[in-house]
């Protein structure tokens, strides 16, 4: 009897103990999982961040390259048209788009114009003008402000071309800027309907335009200085022709030959330059020479021709201290040696003598042989193709005779072409 009350005792205790027990189990898992649940949320949200951390790196890494690549590429570049097509490279590969435009505000108009552009159609390019204040570009221009459109359908800003579509719906536009003047305007879409840009677009675009900008003022002056040293260059050119009254206009037609004949080569613009200049000046040691020996009549005596061999020596000399014109002194230098090494002052054959030097060698005599000289008349063009092609391979590079002859035939068909038209 005893014992059975014992029993329902402990019964009665125990239950109600299990109960308490396994509540507090329940509350301790329970509390277990919405700890791992919290640390869990709490993981995916640093994942989360540490991708956004991550993207953005990555956005700050791919604009620090683009804008080192487009340094690296401007480097040598001289051309503003040539740099406003590398600017518009660079962005479609820093936004990974396929239609970006890069537009200048026209100093006599005070519109933009269209100068550069990827994935827009060819007559927008050539007939858009856009008034400062107008759509989107305009109000970047007068602004100063960067603007970003999510849909270009809704904004009421945006200014769409009859002719032009705009399959994507985002757009953005920033100025190109030197300090508080703006100079131009990069407008970036896509022809993809679902590319989307973001507002860290707009900053990597704003930050790329700024750097663009400065080039592009560079370039300008570079130009601005590079004309100013032709004009110099063509001045003391004419002040030699004008020691020669034999030998008048000749440096003019020697550049306008040297330009051809460069081109023709594929040569960088800053070649070109140099090699204008090397047949701008490449009698310009004449200026040490007696007029009596430049203006004689008769044959030179050996004496005296020893003294003309002397003018590009002295044309080194007044060249070769000036830092702009040095890379010309040489080409002055050589331009009387001989392909075959048997010219002067130092017998360079072949390849060894400077490009420039090889080119104005053929202009030269070109320009000696048809124009009178003191000692005889101009000789016919004929004659004096005929003795280009006897110098070919000796006298003369045979590829820069071979390029020289092609220009002259084709000048002699565009003469003909405009005497028929008259």
């Amino acid at each position: 009897m005893i014992f059975h009350k014992i029993e329902e005792f402990l019964l009665l205790f125990l239950v109600p103990v299990f109960f308490f027990l396994w509540y507090l189990f329940r509350r301790y898992i329970s509390s277990v999982k919405k700890h791992e649940w919290e640390g869990s949320r709490k993981l995916r949200e640093a994942q989360s961040q540490l991708q956004d951390y991550m993207a953005d790196l990555d956005n700050l890494i791919t604009m620090l390259v683009s804008i080192h690549e487009f340094g690296t590429a401007a480097t040598g570049i001289i051309s503003k048209d040539e740099l406003a097509q590398s600017i518009v490279n660079s962005v479609c590969r820093l936004l990974k788009t396929d239609a970006v435009s890069l537009m200048f505000n026209s100093r006599e108009t005070n519109e933009l114009v269209v100068i550069a552009s990827v994935g827009v159609n060819h007559d927008i390019v050539s007939s858009a003008k856009i008034k400062l204040g107008e759509g989107i570009a305009g109000r970047v221009a007068q602004t100063g402000k960067p603007i970003f459109v999510e849909n270009i359908d809704t904004d009421i800003r945006f200014q769409k071309h009859t002719s032009l579509s705009h399959p994507s719906k985002s757009f953005i536009s920033v100025p190109l800027r030197i300090k508080e003047r703006i100079t131009g305007v990069i407008s970036v879409s896509s022809s993809q309907p679902d590319k989307k840009f973001e507002e860290r677009d707009m900053r990597l675009l704003t930050v790329f335009a700024d750097q663009a900008a400065i080039t592009l003022e560079n370039i300008e002056l570079y130009s601005n200085l590079q004309n100013f040293y032709l004009e110099m260059v063509q001045t003391l050119a004419r002040a030699i022709d004008s020691k020669d009254s034999y030998t008048h206009d000749h440096s003019d037609r020697a550049k306008h030959f040297a330009r051809l004949i460069a081109t023709k080569l594929g040569l960088p613009e800053i070649m070109i330059r140099h090699i204008e200049y090397a047949a701008l000046m490449h009698d310009i040691g004449k200026i040490g020479i007696n007029d009596n020996i430049l203006n004689k009549a008769g044959r030179l005596t050996d004496e005296e021709r020893e003294i003309i061999k002397k003018h590009p020596a002295i044309g080194n000399r007044i060249l070769a201290p000036v830092a702009f014109l040095a890379p010309v002194a040489p080409m002055v230098l050589y331009h009387q040696e001989w392909f075959n090494g048997q010219g002067y002052p130092e017998g360079l054959a072949g390849e060894e003598i400077p490009l420039g030097a090889r080119i104005v060698a053929v202009i030269d005599a070109y320009d000696a042989m048809t124009t009178d000289r003191p000692y005889r008349k101009a000789l016919s063009v004929d004659i004096a193709v005929s003795e280009l092609k006897k110098g070919s391979g000796t006298q003369f590079d045979p590829k820069i005779v071979y390029i020289f002859l092609e220009i002259l035939i084709e000048e002699n068909k565009d003469k003909e072409g405009k005497k028929q038209d008259l």
